[in-house]
């Protein structure tokens, strides 16, 4: 019966070191993810800086307008990115926050294995 006990201990052990490493590989995809949003943000503010969208004073109000109209368009996408960037976040903190709470049940699994494999005061007389 006690190594019963023992096997269930080291197979919940295990389920949740893999458990754990899965969530490992969920972060880095998102982690991945969000490089990638990052890299679209920093490519759409580089468009907004280059020189074919400043706005200058030599611009006929019309030329001026229609600027104006695409520089608002490429603000509202980058202003959708960002909040990609921000869901991206969210997601990778209640990763963490699941991986922690994963680590401390291996913590309990691991000292429970620990107290199972010492021999108790009964066993020892």
């Amino acid at each position: 019966m006690a190594d019963d006990g023992r096997r269930s201990l080291i197979n919940d052990f295990e389920d949740d070191a893999e458990v754990l490493f899965l969530e490992h590989l969920d972060l880095l995809s998102q982690l991945e993810a969000q490089l990638r949003a990052v890299h679209h943000t920093m490519r759409s503010i580089e468009r907004l800086r280059g020189e074919s969208r400043r706005v200058g004073p030599e611009l006929v109000n019309g030329e001026r307008e229609t600027i104006l109209m695409e520089l608002a368009k490429e603000v509202d996408a980058l202003d959708s990115q960002i909040g990609v960037e921000q869901h991206c976040c969210r997601e990778m903190q209640t990763t963490i926050v699941d991986m922690q709470t994963r680590v401390k049940a291996l913590k309990r699994l691991a000292a429970r294995q620990s107290e199972a494999g010492k021999p108790s005061d009964e066993q020892a007389s």
